[in-house]
């Protein structure tokens, strides 16, 4: 059977997100980010040259690069997304569809198989994890919509993005264990939990970020109101799918870097034009204990209402914490409140581990592309908020947060990834390309041949 308000999402999802993908409007190989070239490089190489590296890539003008000793270049991201996406290249090559041939149309559906498709299918799935909320057919609607913009997701789903894949694949776990607890056989439960241990690892294996929820989500299993056996069955079988990713990711990324660490922590194998990364931001910490506490302090509060900071970008995110906290000192079940535990402290992990480790902030691209992973499961929690009554003011901020989250996030779908970054507030800087094209043509132009 067919069910509009289910299908309501995911179809909104991709009729903004078919006009606004890369490939459409930005079919310029100068307007392709190190990142994308990098793993679209990686995709070729894979199907045409049967090898990871991308020596002599037509695409690879790229400097997400890493050196072997035996002098191949290679990517220096996580190749297990390139190699899956390598698959549906395969199938494309074979019928005469390539780089060389229609380099647009590959990427396009490329970018369609492995980033916006799951984005939309995860739409639908937070349509079903909405019945945590007991909300009305249309809201649970509307969240799942409201989930993948206003947390800036869809921005992301217009690139060939590992982070927005990312976020799709943890949405995808989470979804299987609540239907895990909503099943009433055992078999489908344990067959529930495998699948979401699977997804959770092979979302670890595209960004690393994203093995802090396969840690956390574990944590539902033992507080379910399940038989003891099955409770231990179902860990053993959530481990038993969390394995095959990290032994696919183990074997290819050995052939790589010849250990587990993914390339861009190799700083040895890097070119030497490549060695040079933007400075970070601010001197060095003194060595005192409290002028580094505050400088610690202030590159936190930079990670949230900086330049790509979360709140500056989609303040929406505070009704999901709000909603979090109203599921923890209600009469929930105790499953719920260790979900959305783990979402609120996975999302802490992340958000202070990167401001922490001072990055320069030209590389997360649009708002935080660092921290996609966490955005789409904090912003759901906005679904318990909505299910009780409020006062007029109090929705009017919601539906203002929203609406600045929104239109924020549309226009970031617009260019997300340039090859530039960002060195301004982002939403700045993605509306002045989005006005002056020829400006930042001209500047990926300058940047291209220094």
């Amino acid at each position: 059977m067919v069910r509009p308000w289910a299908l309501s999402a995911p179809i909104a999802v991709l009729l903004i997100c078919l006009p606004l993908m890369r490939p459409l409007r930005h079919p310029d190989p100068r307007m392709i980010s190190d990142d994308e070239q990098g793993r679209l490089a990686t995709v070729q190489a894979i199907v045409e040259r049967h090898t990871l590296a991308i020596d002599h890539i037509a695409v690879r003008s790229t400097r997400a690069v890493i050196i072997k000793a035996d002098g191949h270049w290679y990517s220096d991201e996580s190749p297990v997304m390139s190699t899956l996406l390598a698959g549906p290249y395969w199938v494309m090559h074979r019928f005469g569809l390539s780089f060389d041939s229609n380099a647009v149309l590959t990427e396009y559906l490329l970018t369609l198989l492995g980033v916006t498709l799951p984005v939309a299918f995860a739409a639908g799935l937070l349509y079903r994890m909405g019945r945590l909320f007991e909300l009305r057919r249309p809201l649970r609607a509307f969240l799942a919509l409201f989930v993948v913009i206003g947390s800036g997701w869809i921005s992301y789903a217009t690139v060939l993005n590992a982070g927005a894949a990312a976020a799709a694949l943890v949405v995808m776990a989470a979804g299987c264990l609540v239907q895990a607890t909503l099943t009433r056989h055992r078999h489908a439960a344990l067959a529930w939990t495998f699948a979401a241990g699977l997804l959770a690892s092979l979302a670890a294996t595209y960004e690393f970020t994203a093995a802090v929820f396969l840690l956390l989500l574990i944590a539902i299993v033992p507080v379910l109101n399940w038989p003891g056996m099955l409770r231990v069955g179902s860990i053993g079988c959530y481990l038993a799918g969390a394995l095959i990713p990290l032994l696919l990711y183990a074997g290819l990324n050995r052939a790589v870097t010849g250990d587990l660490k993914p390339g861009f922590l190799h700083a040895e194998l890097r070119p030497v034009y490549a060695t040079a990364a933007p400075a970070p931001d601010g001197d060095d910490d003194p060595p005192t204990f409290w002028p580094s506490v505050a400088n610690g302090i202030g590159r936190v509060v930079t990670a949230l209402v900086g330049n790509h900071g979360v709140l500056t970008h989609f303040p929406v995110l505070l009704v999901g914490l709000i909603g979090v906290s109203m599921v923890m000192h209600r009469h929930w079940p105790p499953a719920t409140k260790v979900f959305a535990a783990a979402t609120v402290v996975g999302a802490a992990t992340i958000l202070l581990a990167y401001a922490l480790m001072r990055p320069g902030w030209r590389d997360p691209m649009f708002a935080n592309r660092w921290f996609l992973v966490f955005l789409p499961l904090t912003l759901f929690w906005g679904g318990a908020w909505l299910r009780r009554p409020h006062r007029p003011g109090s929705w009017a901020v919601a539906a203002v947060l929203l609406c600045f989250s929104t239109g924020v996030a549309l226009l970031g779908a617009t260019d997300p990834q340039p090859p530039q970054g960002y060195d301004t507030y982002t939403a700045k800087g993605a509306w002045d390309n989005l006005v002056y094209p020829q400006a930042i043509s001209e500047r990926t132009t300058l940047v291209a041949g220094r």
